[in-house]
């Protein structure tokens, strides 16, 4: 590698780090209103001032609820007709997963309340460690700890019991399609075949450790729900140790 590669590679490895930062700023700003959630809608006081201000703050989320996923799904649309066109598809992309962090914060905070928002502030440094882990480690390692990451939320909510059993259904159906795209980047070398062509996996790519993740979090919630909540809660710290294991495997790796 001549000293021209070098530093082109650096500056890529810049740009990436800035656009993982950017992610975790928009973390900490969800962090904060977090906060103010917690404080002002869970733990608020019993005076007049302090219930009208839960009952406002209640009445944004139960809006938000309703408008967040249609924004998503909105964004989503004009990201993949961006993507189909050739053009590029970064901003509608970035919208459609700030909406969608905005619906689940909204519903969680709303249905599950006080241990809900508690899991938030665990959920939201989860995804910020994930928008890192896209931009610096390799992209079979982002999928795997999305499956992964995925399974044990939706093992918080199987300890629900039928309260929790819509949510983890479809984090359920999110880790099949995780899977499902697994195998078609494996079919396809990588490329995902539009216009141009884009690489998103090396072609050398091991896809073993990748599947059996996914197919590990795939049996890990599927046992969970026909056995009980009890069984979920220690299936959580399996998969969470799983997750550890990835982050060794992957990091040693990039040496």
């Amino acid at each position: 590698m001549d000293k021209k590669q070098r530093e082109e590679r650096r500056r890529q490895e810049d740009i990436a780090l800035q656009r993982g930062l950017l992610w975790v700023a928009g973390a900490i700003v969800l962090e904060v209103i977090l906060i103010f959630i917690d404080r002002f809608y869970i733990k608020y006081y019993i005076t007049e001032a302090e219930v009208n201000r839960a009952l406002a703050i209640r009445q944004a989320l139960v809006f938000l609820r309703m408008t967040a996923p249609v924004l998503t799904v909105l964004a989503a649309a004009w990201a993949v007709w961006q993507l189909k066109q050739g053009k590029k598809f970064g901003l509608p992309l970035v919208g459609a997963v700030a909406m969608a962090a905005v619906s689940v914060c909204s519903h969680v905070a709303l249905k599950f309340a006080g241990p809900g928002v508690s899991m938030l502030f665990w959920l939201v440094i989860a995804w910020a460690v994930l928008a890192l882990v896209f931009y610096i480690y390799q992209r079979e390692f982002f999928l795997a700890a999305s499956a992964c990451g995925m399974s044990v939320l939706a093992l918080w909510f199987v300890r629900y019991g039928a309260s929790g059993r819509l949510e983890a259904i479809l984090l359920l159906a999110a880790i099949a399609v995780v899977t499902g795209v697994s195998l078609w980047l494996k079919k396809t070398g990588g490329v995902v075949p539009i216009q141009p062509p884009v690489q998103f996996l090396p072609k050398k790519t091991s896809y073993g450790v990748l599947l059996a993740t996914c197919g590990a979090s795939l049996a890990a919630v599927i046992g969970a729900m026909a056995v009980g909540g009890s069984t979920a809660y220690y299936l959580i710290y399996v998969m969470v140790a799983w997750l550890f294991a990835l982050f060794v495997y992957y990091t040693v790796k990039l040496m």
